[in-house]
C-alpha cells in the first residue's frame, strides 16, 4: 500500500517537473521583442573635402588622407560636400570599408554603413522594352523598291536590300518591378551650382526606425550673406519636410554659419523649426577650440567657429561631439586632407 502511494506521489512530482521545464523551454525559445518607441543610436559625420575648390592642392595627393579620416570616424552616416568630380573615387575607396552611396546631388553626397543602415525603397513599375524586326508573311515580289511600302492593312514596311528584304520595327514592352531608393537632391540657391543638398530616407536596422538624413552646403561668406543663407535654409526645411514623410530629420553639412561668425541666421531658422545644433546638446566635446574650417595652412585656425554642423530633431540627444584635427607642435600634420576638418557626433534619435 505504501509502495503504491509512493509511486503515485513520484509520478505527480515528475509530471510537475515536466510542466515546469516545458514552460522554461517555451520562455527561452521566445524571440526578443524590442520595446515600442525604442531610440536609435546613430553616429553622423560631416566633412567638406574640398574636392575641387582652389587652395586645397591636388586631389590625388589628398585622396588617401580624406578616405583615412572618414574611415577612422567609423560613423554610420557620412555626409560629404564639395565632391564634384571626386565622388565616384570616394565611392570606390569607401566600398571596401562597408560604405554605400545612398544620395548625391553632384556636389553633396551621403554614404551609409550597410551593416547598420539601409536605404528605404519604394516599388515602381518600369517598362522593359525591346525592338525587333518583323518580316511580312505574304508575297512581296510586287512591292516597289526601295520603299517604303504601305500594305492593304496600313502597315508601313522598309526595304533593307536584297539580303534583308522587307521588314518593319515592332516594339514589345514588359512591365518590370523595380525597387527604387527614396532619395533626392535640391538646389537651394537662386542659381544652379551654388547652395544645394542631397537627402535620403534611411532605416536603422537595429530599431527598424526611419529618418531623413540631409547633406547640405550653403553659400559662403560672412554677415553680408547671412540673409541669403536664411532663405536657403527656409527652402531646405520646406523641401525636406515634404520628402521626410513625417519622419524626424537630421541635417549635416557645411552651413557657413556659426554663432562665432555673427549673424547665425541658419541656427535661428533651424531652432524655429524645432531643430537643435548637436554641439549644444553634446555631453562631451573634443577639438572644439578649433574652427571647423581649419584652413589649409601650416597651423589650424583657432576660435571655435563651427560652420560644419549637425542639427537634430526634438527628443534627440548627443553623447559626444568631436572634431578630428591632427596637430603636432601646434602645426597641422601633413598631408592636410582638406581646408575643413570632419565633425562627428554620436546621437540618440527618437
Amino acid at each position: 500500500m505504501r509502495a503504491a502511494r509512493s509511486l503515485s506521489l513520484l509520478s505527480v512530482l515528475v509530471a510537475c517537473l515536466a510542466l515546469v521545464l516545458g514552460s522554461a523551454a517555451i520562455v527561452q525559445a521566445a524571440p526578443a521583442v524590442r520595446p515600442a518607441g525604442a531610440a536609435s543610436s546613430v553616429s553622423v559625420l560631416t566633412f567638406n573635402v574640398c574636392g575641387h575648390a582652389g587652395g586645397c592642392g591636388s586631389w590625388s595627393k589628398r585622396e588617401a588622407a580624406v578616405v583615412k579620416r572618414i574611415v577612422a570616424g567609423r560613423a554610420d552616416v557620412v555626409n560629404v560636400q564639395e565632391v564634384w568630380g571626386v565622388l565616384a573615387r570616394l565611392e570606390q575607396r569607401l566600398a571596401p570599408h562597408g560604405y554605400v552611396l545612398v544620395a548625391s546631388s553632384g556636389n553633396e553626397g551621403m554614404f551609409a554603413k550597410s551593416s547598420k543602415i539601409s536605404p528605404v525603397t519604394t516599388t515602381t513599375i518600369v517598362p522593359d522594352c525591346t525592338t525587333d524586326r518583323v518580316f511580312p508573311q505574304v508575297d512581296t515580289s510586287g512591292w516597289p523598291e526601295p520603299g517604303p511600302y504601305t500594305d492593304a492593312s496600313g502597315l508601313v514596311w522598309t526595304y533593307g536590300g536584297s539580303r534583308a528584304g522587307w521588314y518593319r520595327l515592332v516594339e514589345t514592352c514588359v512591365d518590370q518591378v523595380v525597387e527604387t531608393a527614396k532619395n533626392g537632391q535640391m538646389a537651394l540657391g537662386s542659381r544652379s551650382g551654388q547652395a544645394g543638398a542631397a537627402w535620403a530616407l534611411l532605416r536603422v536596422r537595429r530599431t527598424n526606425k526611419t529618418y531623413l538624413f540631409v547633406s547640405a552646403h550653403l553659400s559662403t561668406g560672412k554677415d553680408k550673406v547671412a540673409r541669403k543663407r536664411s532663405a536657403e535654409t527656409s527652402r531646405l526645411l520646406a523641401a525636406t519636410a515634404a520628402a521626410s514623410e513625417g519622419r524626424p530629420r537630421v541635417f549635416a553639412g557645411d552651413f557657413n554659419s556659426s554663432i562665432q561668425r555673427g549673424k547665425d541666421t541658419v541656427g535661428a531658422r533651424m531652432r524655429g523649426a524645432g531643430l537643435a545644433d548637436a554641439y549644444s546638446k553634446a555631453r562631451s566635446r573634443s577639438g572644439a577650440k578649433y574652427n571647423s574650417a581649419t584652413g589649409y595652412g601650416k597651423k589650424p585656425r583657432v576660435g571655435g567657429s563651427h560652420i560644419d554642423r549637425v542639427f537634430v530633431p526634438r527628443g534627440a540627444t548627443a553623447s559626444r561631439w568631436a572634431m578630428d584635427v591632427k596637430v603636432r607642435g601646434g602645426k597641422s600634420l601633413r598631408p592636410v586632407p582638406s581646408d575643413h576638418s570632419p565633425v562627428r557626433v554620436s546621437l540618440v534619435l527618437p
